[in-house]
């Protein structure tokens, strides 16, 4: 069966590119985010009803109806047992999942939840199996999926995915509400302390290294650094994190080893992930710096941070120069809080 639309032609120029692959797919795989775009792409293409809903809790106070929402439906329309359990625990995870607040956080998330358990053809088939669902969500005029003919083509080319090894960290899913580019992501585990000797400031729901205290636990070999994310502790999700809520959990966890996983504020080649370079911008930090400082120390091998570090025994503090009030948003705390228990031990 030829292919004659040209997104689908494209999607199916990028299966072949990862089907021939050697290694896994990965997240930082040169073809995996252009084809997660196209795959998006195809979902919403004809989509219907894709309106500005109201919902409270989302980070930009309005959500998107999406592609998602017919998809959480499924197994409610449907006959549950009828339905393959890989779909009924991808739409269940998803639903439980912290990290993501909207609409399209949400699809972006089952697209990858769904492609590393090889079941992302199963809710195009199942849509199929009600034309009134199909109806209500897809033009058959405009779309791929509401379309007869390409929907086959499109269920034969999802069926192909099936044949790819996606090894994905599910985990590092707390940026997909804004971006399909996936950052650097880190686990860690710190000896049992009462203080990291990291600070941090809370933007746009993220708490964020302002700085690090040189010779702390956090400093040791560079693993945690200014302008990096706290993603996780204790496998709480910190995405939406309230001032105070970090110390109560350290407190609730007291004499036990720090789990603690970061989304890294730069790749591996120095650049600065986008959506942190923007919040370090709020801060007051120019992401090119850090970048040129990455650049600077590229090959050397020492103790101290590339990024500035908070000087304890000079009493001096790198703190970087923050914006005018006009400038800041109302859900931002731009004051550094230090990272131990709520009495400050």
């Amino acid at each position: 069966m030829s292919v004659s639309d040209p997104l689908l032609k494209r999607f199916k120029g990028l299966v072949l590119l990862l089907r021939n692959e050697k290694d896994a797919i990965r997240d930082h795989n040169s073809f995996l985010q252009q084809f997660s775009e196209t795959l998006e792409e195809v979902f919403r293409r004809g989509l219907k009803h894709f309106v500005f809903l109201a919902e409270p809790g989302t980070i930009f106070g309005f959500n998107k109806r999406d592609y998602w929402n017919w998809i959480e439906s499924l197994p409610d329309v449907l006959n549950v047992q009828s339905i393959n359990p890989a779909l009924t625990l991808s739409v269940s995870t998803v639903k439980n999942c912290k990290k993501v607040k909207s609409n399209q956080g949400r699809g972006r998330l089952f697209i990858r939840f769904a492609l590393a358990r090889k079941s992302l053809h199963l809710p195009v088939r199942y849509i199929h199996t009600n034309s009134t669902l199909l109806e209500y969500w897809y033009d058959p005029n405009t779309s791929i999926i509401g379309n007869e003919i390409l929907s086959e083509i499109f269920l034969s080319l999802l069926e192909e995915t099936k044949q790819i090894l996606f090894n994905l960290n599910i985990k590092n899913s707390s940026f997909l509400d804004e971006t399909w580019t996936i950052p650097v992501y880190k686990q860690f585990e710190f000896v049992p302390c009462r203080d990291l000797g990291i600070h941090l400031s809370y933007i746009k729901g993220r708490a964020v290294v302002a700085a690090v205290d040189i010779g702390s636990v956090a400093a040791e070999d560079n693993k945690i650094e200014t302008g990096d994310v706290l993603d996780e502790l204790y496998g709480v999700s910190l995405n939406g994190v309230r001032k105070g809520q970090i110390p109560e959990l350290l407190k609730q966890n007291q004499g036990w080893p720090i789990y603690l996983a970061v989304v890294k504020c730069q790749f591996l080649s120095g650049v600065v992930f986008p959506p942190i370079a923007q919040r370090l911008r709020i801060l007051g930090i120019d992401p090119t710096k850090l970048e040129a400082n990455m650049h600077n120390v590229e090959g050397v091998h020492h103790t101290q941070h590339r990024f500035p570090p908070v000087s304890v025994e000079s009493g001096t503090v790198a703190i970087p120069r923050l914006p005018p009030p006009h400038a800041q948003l109302p859900d931002d705390d731009l004051e550094q809080v230090p990272v131990n228990s709520p009495d400050g031990k």
